[in-house]
């Protein structure tokens, strides 16, 4: 069933450019990188930029209406603007890199004038099913993965997605992953939400970049 005022956004034009680290010896290969090659790291604020860049920027906090809480996740409108950053955390195994389909909390690294926890989750609004803040560290829905996409050969990017399955308390019996990508409501506002088509991104380290609040 098609979600009321939505359609799915497809992006086209300009790349992000990846560097693709060089292979090490006994290196894992799970293992997730950054725009510059590094690994990603635990705990290090990151950019979530996507892929192709045509059609705007990197993810970013908003709100529906004034004074509204939680906070939505949305996508910069200008392709130049890098958003906010954002934290990764892996949820069962105390590691300092983060690994390929290794389920992770992912939590805004920005001021919130909401007060409430910064963790992502996806939750159902009046518009579909959309990621907002003030999730729980290990539960259902803040309960994501990253997996690599290969859109485009020679280009790494990755796939988020919701695994509910994989994190807390979950009663469902279903073992599904839900892509999250961006979805444009009849104002051209873009939510990141669960989707059913690909959304690449790619994780720029934001050190070196001034930290933006909402």
């Amino acid at each position: 069933m098609k979600t009321p005022f939505f359609f799915i956004f497809i992006f086209t034009v300009t790349v992000t450019v990846t560097v693709t680290p060089p292979l090490i010896s006994g290196a894992s290969s799970d293992v997730i990188y950054d725009t510059a090659g590094n690994k990603l790291l635990k705990g290090v604020p990151y950019y979530i930029t996507p892929l192709l860049r045509g059609s705007g920027g990197g993810l970013t906090l908003s709100r529906s209406t004034k004074d509204s809480c939680p906070l939505d996740v949305t996508q910069e409108p200008f392709q130049l603007s890098s958003g906010v950053p954002f934290t990764v955390t892996p949820i069962i195994l105390d590691e300092i890199y983060i690994r390929s389909s290794y389920p992770i909390s992912v939590e805004a690294n920005v001021a919130d004038p909401c007060k409430g926890s910064k963790i992502l989750k996806v939750g159902t609004s009046v518009v579909g099913k959309t990621v907002t803040t003030g999730g729980e560290f290990n539960s259902p829905e803040s309960c994501f993965q990253i997996v690599e996409d290969d859109m485009m050969p020679g280009l790494r990017s990755y796939q988020i997605q919701l695994c509910p399955f994989k994190c807390g308390l979950n009663s469902s019996t279903s073992l599904t992953c839900y892509n999250v990508g961006v979805a444009e409501d009849a104002d051209g506002k873009r939510f990141l939400a669960q989707t059913d088509v690909v959304f690449p991104v790619v994780f720029e380290n934001s050190f070196g970049k001034s930290v933006q609040s909402v």
